[in-house]
């Protein structure tokens, strides 16, 4: 069964609506939404995270503008896309691995439209994919895969934003802002905390944003119109203080969540800490998860992720990363821990180059071993 699960937990997709937090810190920016409109980072990028896209963090300078530059949009509206062709190995030590596969990871067009100085309106719409069979268990508490809607929309919200800098308030489909909001969905902080590809839940979430602080604070529930995702109802909060002139931060962060008589409690920190001489980033996530099920019976999981990124240029990102994932901290054969490397090039405006390696290690399990090669564009 360990094997099953890591088996399905590598069904890889692409890493969207997601920024990278290795670049906060070390490029001079302080605020996530300073390069994204989203309060909290991740998906469309403004007007300033274009500029540096086009002559800070790509190798050969270019054009960073929507469609290179070829034609200039008006001021009430950005548009956007993602496209990723991804090729993998994945070896569980069972008889038919190693298996390999060559697939579309990503085919997303986004949209904002400014109604006014403080009112928005965006949405991502795209083509899903699958790997892993329709047969595939699907955990408790989530939807059944509905193969027949390639269709979705992950994210589509209102907002209220009147200054990048103070309150704002949005309502819709997007990721609750929590964790170290990594871009590789695959990491255990993502998807064992409900962050996983297509878990983005209905939300109404608000919050106050400045260069030394910010708050976050989301009510949500389950996807009832494409039925995708988790069916989870609940809370979470992510309060966050940068530190030594803002190159570095520590966060406080708690989630409810409930369905079908099944609660969890969870509680965390997340620490980032840019060393300048180095160009090295330290990243760290930890949390504890107490879940309730039925007949008062209840049990302790720990789940965190820490690692370094080294970052020589701001074109080129080189991060080893640890993680441990434990469903009952009593039960030491319940423990699951990972390795993950991951080289990420930028060398012209638009493209990125990305390298995985992954190596995931149950108590008394063969490690499975994946190999990741993905080509990405934006618009």
């Amino acid at each position: 069964m360990a094997v099953a699960s890591v088996s399905a937990a590598l069904a890889v997709g692409a890493p969207q609506a997601q920024a990278y937090p290795q670049w906060q810190f070390t490029t001079g920016t302080t605020r996530c939404n300073q390069c994204h409109f989203a309060p909290a980072g991740g998906g469309l990028l403004r007007g300033y995270g274009r500029d540096a896209a086009g002559e800070e963090l790509s190798t050969f300078e270019g054009n960073g503008e929507f469609l290179h530059g070829l034609f200039e949009l008006p001021e009430w509206l950005a548009l956007g896309g993602d496209f990723r062709l991804a090729a993998t190995s994945h070896d569980v030590g069972g008889p038919d691995s190693p298996s390999q596969a060559v697939f579309p990871m990503q085919a997303d067009l986004y949209a904002r439209i400014a109604l006014g100085e403080a009112f928005s309106v965006q949405a991502t719409g795209g083509m899903r994919g699958q790997l892993r069979s329709d047969s595939d268990e699907v955990a408790r508490g989530r939807y059944e895969p509905v193969n027949d809607h390639r269709f979705v929309s992950r994210e589509h919200f209102v907002m209220w934003q009147p200054s990048a800098q103070g309150w704002y308030a949005r309502a819709g489909r997007f990721y609750a802002p929590f964790g170290l909001r990594l871009a590789e969905h695959i990491t255990y902080v993502r998807r064992d905390l409900g962050f996983n590809l297509l878990q983005e839940s209905y939300n109404l979430s608000g919050g106050y944003i400045d260069n030394t602080w910010e708050l976050h604070m989301t009510a949500f529930g389950p996807d009832w119109v494409q039925r995708l995702g988790a069916r989870e109802t609940g809370a979470a909060v992510y309060a966050e203080r940068r530190l030594f002139e803002e190159t570095a931060s520590v966060a406080l962060q708690g989630k409810f969540a409930t369905v079908d008589g099944t609660s969890s409690f969870i509680g965390g920190t997340v620490l980032r800490y840019f060393l300048e001489p180095l160009r090295t980033m330290f990243l760290a996530e930890a949390n504890i998860m107490n879940q309730q099920f039925g007949g008062g019976i209840a049990q302790n999981q720990f789940v965190g992720a820490a690692g370094l990124a080294f970052l020589p240029w701001n074109s080129v990102m080189l991060t080893v990363l640890g993680e441990r994932r434990q469903t009952a901290l009593q039960v030491k054969e319940s423990a699951t821990d990972a390795l993950t490397g991951l080289v990420n090039w930028f060398p012209y405006p638009h493209f990125e180059l990305q390298l995985v390696g992954r190596l995931q290690k149950p108590v008394g399990i063969e490690t499975a071993k994946t190999l990741l090669l993905q080509v990405h564009y934006y618009l």
